[in-house]
């Protein structure tokens, strides 16, 4: 009987599609969009629903639609919540890190040891696939990441800075890996770019000896080391938190705030309206929910409307979006899940949003992200904004204080 009701709600879907109208036309960005520190496009005091009841429903409601939990928990698939601060010895050696170079494979794949320092090993993970990892030298590791990161014209100040940000986050990620897992980090986005020796420059190698050994640490819940010291390429023009973005653990260390013009050479500081279908949003909805245990978003019906429910006061930046259905359910996730919802999509052509910093018009079948801003989460440091203060000045020392307030740099080996 259960079985009866989903198939007619499904079907009720496709006769929806029709109704809610197809808006083919344009969406054109209007007005001054200038931002500084204290010019950040406000929320809206109040969210107004485009849905409507001239549209009937074709099936009844389902008895029961699983409640939107009052906090939001963190995905499943960005793993548990770590320790806000990791206290680690006042000294150590320098530590070796695992990266994992080829996700998960039948088969054992071939590496070319020569292009890697340290060691290359092939581990066979418990569903009898296959990986890559290499075993290296945090210091040598970072040599391959600093490259990937930044570019070739940047200025040694700004790597300098840049290393001693990655080091924190490898270190952190040491520190915090699980102990059935058999890497550190990956090579790619979801950790550091990692190149390996073809990615090393002289650039790079100068800032990893320059600042060989120092990270960041901070004082917090009565404890004193090491954070997560996230960065991305431009937060355009306001960060956010770990907790807003994907509900980590606050530090005080990463605050939402308002950072202005800083990073504006990024050519992604703005970015132009995006128009995303609503049966594609559906599908990359569902699918999240699904992977991550979320039965409110995984059971959701074809989206009738999009529309931010919640935004961060200080910054202006959208913390939380609701999608209602066209049987009237609801369903919330974080502004920066929906992001990765999107960038997970397989299917070709999709629209991959920069950033979640943007705005939501409804238009017929679709949304258009307007006022889109930056690239990457906008956690912690702007990486375009690191060069920036480099240019002005700042030395690496100021520019991690200015990104990662309330922290301060110790010698670790």
């Amino acid at each position: 009987m259960v079985r009866g009701r989903r198939l007619a709600w499904r079907m009720a879907e496709v006769a929806a599609l029709a109704s809610l109208g197809v808006a083919l036309g344009g969406c054109q960005q209007s007005g001054s969009d200038s931002l500084s520190s204290s010019n950040v496009p406000p929320p809206p005091q109040t969210f107004v629903s485009t849905v409507t009841a001239a549209t009937p429903l074709a099936a009844p409601l389902p008895h029961y639609f699983p409640p939107v939990p009052p906090v939001l928990p963190k995905p499943r698939c960005l793993g548990p919540v770590d320790p806000a601060i990791m206290v680690i010895p006042t000294t150590i050696a320098e530590p070796w890190i695992r990266v994992r170079l080829t996700p998960a494979l039948a088969y054992v794949p071939k590496i070319n040891a020569a292009n890697y320092r340290g060691r290359i090993e092939i581990d066979r993970l418990a569903d009898g696939k296959f990986v890559a990892i290499n075993v290296v030298p945090i210091e040598s590791y970072l040599a391959g990441v600093l490259s990937k990161e930044l570019y070739p014209s940047w200025s040694p100040t700004a790597y300098r800075a840049q290393a001693v940000a990655a080091r924190t986050y490898a270190l952190y990620q040491i520190a915090t890996t699980p102990r059935n897992r058999a890497w550190n980090v990956t090579g790619t986005v979801a950790s550091q770019m990692y190149g390996g020796k073809r990615g090393e420059s002289t650039t790079a190698w100068n800032a990893v000896l320059a600042t060989k050994g120092l990270v960041m640490e901070t004082t917090e819940y009565g404890r004193t080391g090491i954070f997560c010291a996230f960065y991305s390429a431009c937060n355009g023009g306001a960060s956010q938190s770990p907790y807003d973005a994907w509900g980590d653990a606050p530090v005080q260390t990463l605050p939402e705030k308002v950072t202005g013009n800083i990073d504006s050479a990024c050519p992604k500081f703005r970015w132009p309206p995006m128009r995303i279908g609503k049966w594609t949003i559906t599908d990359a909805v569902r699918r999240w929910g699904a992977r991550n245990g979320l039965p409110y978003l995984a059971d959701l019906g074809l989206v009738r409307n999009v529309f931010i429910s919640h935004y961060n006061r200080a910054t202006g930046r959208p913390t939380e979006i609701t999608f209602t259905d066209i049987h009237g359910h609801s369903g919330t996730m974080r502004a920066e899940e929906f992001r990765l919802a999107l960038l997970t999509d397989p299917a070709p052509g999709i629209p991959k949003p920069p950033s979640s910093f943007f705005r939501i018009e409804n238009d017929g079948n679709f949304i258009v992200l307007t006022h889109g801003r930056g690239f990457g989460h906008g956690i912690g440091l702007s990486q375009w904004g690191d060069e920036a203060l480099a240019q002005r000045g700042y030395s690496a020392a100021q520019i991690l204080n200015y990104y990662y307030p309330k922290s301060f740099i110790h010698r670790e080996w």
